[in-house]
């Protein structure tokens, strides 16, 4: 056994598909969302959640590839 630490990839994969031109968009309407949410002060029943969901499949799309290309 190597005494070298593991570290996994996934977490900033994710992070440079959040943050890429192919789900630049989406995050911006998640951001848009919720800083909409947040200056309510409770007056509206909106949520993020479609929001959010648009932007994790847009980002498991863009990294699923690229993760499993890591494995060994």
């Amino acid at each position: 056994m190597s005494d070298e630490e593991v570290v996994d990839p996934m977490p900033l994969i994710q992070e440079d598909c959040k943050n890429s031109h192919h789900c630049h968009s989406i995050k911006d309407k998640f951001e848009e969302c919720n800083i909409r949410v947040t200056n309510a002060d409770g007056s509206t029943e909106e949520t993020c959640v479609e929001e959010f969901f648009d932007l994790m499949e847009c980002v498991d799309h863009c990294a699923s590839d690229k993760i499993f290309a890591t494995l060994k």
